[in-house]
């Protein structure tokens, strides 16, 4: 009986065989964009058909901006796409981390788990429905770090900083949601080398070099598709910002918000809160 294809298997070939040198460059967090996926393929199964009442269109639908040419990424199916390239993608990642090696690898990836496990934990232990110190101290490194660039330098100084600040909370922090206290530990190393080693691939095998890229490449594929939604979404929906916002990242409108009131900020205006716009995103 033939062994069953994974989604990976199904992509393989069209990723290895699309344009680029396999480089990446997201504007979030890989475990953000995968969830997004997620709910952008939800929208695109709620929104590709117009609905239509006493033969009347009322809302509009995605298929009204599907371009008809052969190759077009907004199709029927880019939802069910999706939600396969994100399967792919993160078992092409796995399949990265089983042949990398840590002593040789860039702890760029790393830094980024234990920056996500510090963060959600942290957040987690802070959220007892009472506004403290705690709470204002994370909602600082939030702001501080909120427009950080996605370089190594960047992601170690955060490191750092989240670090200090759960150091008084290790013991509290051990065993809750399954966080383990020596990713505090971890991270001040992660921190040290970033500064070290800035590079992301240097001194990786070529096996492990090709497991990287062909993970990239996924990642490529699947941008491509959530983008096509998004852009499409702005067009079709252009007169019902409700719509739109169901399909924007909301780790982009904190960035932006975030941004905004720093500018302000700095410019020496009263800070309020910015409002939060769905602009057009890259993603």
């Amino acid at each position: 009986m033939p062994k069953a294809k994974t989604d990976l298997d199904l992509w393989m070939a069209e990723a290895l065989a699309s344009p680029g040198d396999a480089a990446l460059s997201i504007p979030v967090p890989l475990h953000v964009l995968f969830g997004e996926a997620v709910d952008v393929a939800r929208f695109h199964k709620a929104y590709w058909k117009p609905e239509v009442k006493d033969g009347k269109v009322v809302r509009r639908g995605l298929e009204m901006a599907a371009n008809k040419k052969k190759g077009s990424l907004l199709t029927a199916k880019t939802g069910e796409e999706i939600l396969s390239l994100q399967r792919a993608a993160v078992e092409a990642g796995t399949r990265y981390l089983l042949v990398v090696d840590p002593k040789k690898a860039s702890p760029f990836e790393r830094g980024q788990v234990v920056l996500d496990e510090i963060t959600a934990t942290l957040e987690w232990l802070f959220d007892d429905g009472v506004e403290d110190d705690n709470d204002a101290m994370l909602a600082r490194l939030g702001k501080a770090h909120a427009d950080d660039p996605a370089t190594a330098d960047a992601l170690a100084l955060a490191l750092d900083d989240y670090a200090a600040l759960a150091a008084p909370h290790r013991e509290a922090m051990d065993g809750l949601g399954g966080f383990d206290a020596a990713m505090l530990d971890e991270a001040r190393a992660l921190a040290a080398a970033l500064r070290a080693h800035p590079t992301e691939a240097a001194g990786l095998s070529e096996r492990a070099r090709e497991a990287l890229g062909l993970r990239n490449k996924l990642i490529g594929l699947l941008l491509a598709r959530v983008s096509a939604v998004r852009a499409a979404a702005r067009f079709v929906f252009r007169d019902r910002p409700d719509i739109v916002r169901e399909v924007t990242s909301a780790y982009g409108r904190r960035r932006r918000a975030e941004a905004a009131r720093r500018a302000k900020k700095k410019a020496g205006a009263p800070e309020a809160d910015a409002p939060i716009v769905d602009a057009p995103l890259p993603l």
